[in-house]
């Protein structure tokens, strides 16, 4: 198989990649995940010819350190392929941290000195999974301060070396950084846990939900157990949770503390009584509308507290309460 065409192939091979990489960010649960494309390198960018190899090392060097980069080294192998080594600062609570990436490109020269083919890849951070551990916050700010710039750098590249650039591949680089994202729904700073806590119990209570206890899963996760009455002759109701992962900061502060939905809308509900048909036929509505204005409630009280650069999220609503539960077909196997 030519290279042209395994380099065209490339993304399809690494699509089965991308997407474990994804079921992993959510196992993992690192808000780092949240751009998984930060963690690989093997997808050709684009192809130079006719450059000069020193034209070519120079724009990308140029192009990372006019994006913010400092260039720390530059190490070329025998086989042409060059390693380079960039760190940016990340700027977090008057305190600054050195957060590495490395670029690979593979140059093959030729006796004129200039590109036969040299071609440009993604970057990737070096401490990846260290910084999978790191607090939530510098993982936060880690996205905020170094995609836009590795975009930045790349985009800057684009265009300085159009006109050697290789047609039939083009530019296929896509802007890692797409906004801000929360690990789960919602993120908040600056208010104790146990007044969040507090604060979501009374948005639900006042919807009409019945608070049922708060369950430690460990030492980050706790639930929020609330029930829905289906009927109010009936002590049983639909079961629904509000999820709270908390990091806090030395005044005992979340920094942040995240919350998530967390309900099964297939759930089996509860037996309803002859008296208590009438409710069951309106219980998606009411339901709908009581979860609505709890979420409502809840985004007005802690609009002060939401993390920099963060909206309030209303989950989207999923499938009605009591729907029969899908049926997964199995893979068929060829």
């Amino acid at each position: 198989m030519q290279i042209k065409q395994l380099i065209k192939l490339m993304p399809s091979l690494l699509l089965g990649v991308t997407l474990i990489g994804n079921v992993l960010a959510k196992e993992v649960a690192a808000p780092i995940l949240l751009h998984p494309s930060t963690a690989s390198e093997a997808v050709a960018i684009a192809a130079y010819k006719g450059m000069p190899a020193e034209n070519f090392s120079k724009m990308v060097s140029t192009a990372f350190e006019n994006a913010g980069f400092s260039s720390r080294t530059s190490e070329r192998m025998k086989d042409g392929t060059v390693r380079y080594t960039f760190a940016y600062p990340v700027a977090m609570e008057g305190q600054v941290k050195n957060i590495e990436v490395v670029l690979r490109t593979d140059e093959n020269i030729d006796k004129k000195g200039r590109c036969a083919t040299c071609f440009l890849r993604t970057t990737v951070l070096t401490d990846f999974a260290h910084l999978q551990q790191a607090p939530w916050m510098l993982q936060y700010a880690v996205n905020r301060q170094v995609l836009p710039a590795i975009d930045q750098a790349y985009a800057s590249i684009q265009q300085d070396g159009q006109a050697f650039m290789d047609g039939s591949l083009g530019f296929d680089y896509k802007n890692q950084w797409q906004g801000e994202k929360n690990l789960y729904e919602n993120s908040f700073v600056g208010i104790e846990q146990t007044s969040l806590k507090s604060t979501v119990i009374d948005a639900y209570r006042a919807a009409g939900f019945i608070f049922q206890g708060d369950i430690r899963k460990d030492l980050r996760v706790s639930d929020l157990v609330f029930s829905f009455p289906v009927d109010p002759d009936q002590a049983e109701g639909v079961v629904y949770k509000i999820s709270l992962a908390s990091q806090l900061d030395a005044s005992d502060r979340c920094y942040p503390c995240e919350i998530t939905e967390v309900y099964d809308p297939y759930q089996k509900l509860p037996a309803a009584g002859l008296s208590g048909m009438s409710k069951r036929l309106t219980l998606e509505s009411r339901f709908a509308a009581s979860r609505a204005l709890a979420l409502e409630k809840l985004k007005n009280s802690t609009a002060q507290f939401l993390r920099a650069g963060t909206m309030f999220t209303m989950p989207p609503k999923p499938a009605p309460l009591g729907s029969p539960r899908p049926h997964i077909r199995p893979m068929t196997v060829t």
